[in-house]
């Protein structure tokens, strides 16, 4: 009897340790993990919130910069009327013509957007279309001073907006020199409306989040609230605009700020964006007060807190009522999980049980199984779509190499010294195969460049050689079609650019080339210079690196040259026998 009741002491003691055990070690990850969910939660909607100002301002920076575009656009058929009506015997002829006062009424008719047109001669007169813009009114001030600059000295002439109390709406105009004979003859005005850009941001006024437009002096030009426009408020001393004046073009800044405009502080969420090629310096701001955006963060906050709460009581019932029965198998079981979700397939139960525990965990252990199983296949049917898509890449390289019979494993090297020289700078795994791909089939566009030019055994004619120089953009269009090719593009496309922008296709410059596509340019010239070609013997790999060197900075990366030298000291690259390469000259009668 006495070692019965030491026993049961015992046995009381341990369920009382295990339930404390089970109380710390279930409650303290969960206080632990429910912060890290705030924190992680807070950091998504921190993001979302960052990403939404993104998209109202580049939405409405898009909507802005077409539209001032297209309004643009609207004055050409009307400049090159009037050029084609010229006679310079009597040139104020044609800003008096009916034929010009039809073509203005024309395009006054057939456009919403148009207020007003004018062609005026110098003298400030001519024909004008639309309705009457009263004088007295601010609009007609931004109309004769456009009228004023065209004809003195600027060429083009964007106003500032402007609201219209007789048309309820927002106006800007848009003047244009007639210049013949590099001589000013007139001048083209065009008084539009703001109406759809209004739209635009009336929509994006939502959620508390306030988009509006600014001019390059900080005035508020286009926002939600006509109030505001009326108002002609400037904020150029506002931490919104003092962050928008450091942008660039195309830049986009998303920052906290305090708003004391209204006579007190309140802590802001702002982003600012330059509307991209815009001509007259304009940017979309957006703002939202932080107490708004921070108030599911808060309620997050509560609701984590009460659920924590209410599952330690639960833990501390469940611990009493099950913990000598199901806690330990429990604790296997959630071990093996652990390890699975980390990746370690093999792991086993072993619970020698004939409960549920033991059912649940032989089946476990079944599951484990077939997810090992059909893990391991799913790897081996990856790696061989990823060989047979290679296969097929190498395949279409080698099938272009052969146009040429100069370049015969032409590719295959590129590929391999972009593939040495990527790794010899470090970049990650991914990108090195993104631009062992990209070299494969930086010569695709070849396969639209006639064979007679391929295959001609002497050195190209400048027709011939412009003609060469379409195949790395006819090479980035074929493969655009292919979605799951598109990020190794640019580096198939801009191979041929360089440092200084006297490269083709595009003209590129410095940074705004791709690193893959510098990568390949260099193995490119590389395996040129080391090869026959018609216009010249290989060179030793000494020579062929004393040239790239002299035009490291001017035409190539001189971080991807030294990455090339270095590679070749250290005997990475091999150079091809020169009997392998070449092959007996031929020309075809394409």
């Amino acid at each position: 009897m006495l070692g019965i009741r030491k026993t049961g002491k015992k046995r009381g003691r341990i369920v009382n340790l295990l339930v404390l055990s089970m109380l710390i070690v279930g409650t303290i990850p969960l206080i632990i993990s429910g912060y890290n969910l705030i924190s992680y939660n807070a950091g998504i909607l921190d993001t979302d919130q960052k990403l939404l100002h993104l998209q109202i301002c580049k939405s409405v920076a898009s909507e802005v910069a077409l539209f001032l575009r297209s309004s643009a656009n609207i004055i050409t058929p009307v400049e090159k009327s009037v050029e084609i009506g010229f006679v310079s015997d009597n040139p104020s002829a044609v800003f008096y013509d009916s034929k010009t006062r039809d073509l203005i009424t024309a395009l006054f008719q057939s456009h919403n957007r148009i207020i007003n047109i004018r062609v005026l001669y110098l003298n400030n007169r001519g024909v004008q279309a639309g309705y009457k813009i009263d004088e007295a009114s601010p609009i007609n001030s931004e109309l004769m001073d456009t009228i004023q600059r065209c004809l003195s000295s600027d060429y083009f002439h964007i106003s500032r907006p402007q609201y219209s109390e007789d048309f309820n709406q927002v106006l800007f105009v848009i003047g244009k020199t007639v210049l013949i004979n590099n001589k000013i003859q007139g001048v083209i005005t065009m008084v539009f409306s703001m109406a759809d850009v209004m739209d635009t941001v009336r929509r994006a006024h939502q959620s508390s989040n306030t988009a509006f437009v600014l001019d390059g002096q900080g005035n508020i030009i286009l926002h939600p609230e006509i109030r505001v426009i009326r108002a002609e408020i400037n904020v150029a001393d506002s931490p919104i605009f003092q962050e928008l004046r450091k942008l660039r073009s195309h830049a986009i800044s998303t920052f906290p700020f305090t708003d004391r405009s209204s006579g007190r502080p309140v802590d802001m969420l702002g982003t600012v964006y330059m509307i991209p090629d815009s001509v007259v310096g304009w940017g979309v701001a957006v703002q939202t007060p932080a107490e708004v955006a921070n108030v599911v963060i808060q309620n997050m906050r509560r609701q984590t807190v009460y659920w924590i709460l209410l599952s330690i009581i639960l833990a501390l019932l469940m611990s009493f009522l099950f913990s000598q029965q199901i806690s330990i198998p429990i604790q296997i079981l959630t071990q093996k999980t652990l390890s699975i979700t980390d990746g370690n397939f093999s792991e086993r139960v072993d619970i020698r049980s004939n409960n549920e525990l033991g059912i649940l965990a032989e089946n476990f252990n079944l599951m484990t199984e077939e997810i090992e199983d059909y893990i391991k296949r799913l790897k081996q049917a990856a790696e061989e779509n990823r060989q047979l898509f290679l296969g097929a890449i190498r395949t279409l390289a080698a099938a272009i190499d052969a146009k040429d019979p100069y370049t015969r494993g032409h590719s295959e090297r590129v590929t391999r010294y972009s593939e040495i020289i990527a790794t010899e700078l470090g970049l990650p795994t991914e990108e090195v195969e993104n631009i062992q791909i990209a070299a494969l089939l930086h010569d695709v566009g070849k396969i639209g460049i006639s064979d007679s030019i391929l295959q001609k055994p002497s050195i190209l004619t400048e027709d011939e050689y412009a003609v060469m120089k379409q195949h790395p953009e006819l090479g980035g269009n074929i493969m655009s079609q292919i979605q799951q090719l598109k990020h190794i593009i640019p580096g198939m496309r801009y191979h041929h650019e360089s440092l200084d922008g006297s490269g083709y296709p595009r003209g590129l410059k410095g940074d705004e080339i791709p690193l893959a596509a510098r990568i390949i340019g260099v193995a490119d010239a590389f395996d040129a210079m080391t090869t026959e070609r018609p216009y010249q013997k290989p060179l030793a790999t000494d020579e062929a690196l004393e040239i790239i060197h002299r035009k490291a900075g001017q035409k190539f990366d001189r971080r991807v040259v030294d990455a090339l030298a270095a590679a070749v000291s250290r005997g990475l690259i091999d150079l091809p026998n020169p009997e392998d390469v070449k092959k007996p000259r031929y020309v075809t009668s394409n």
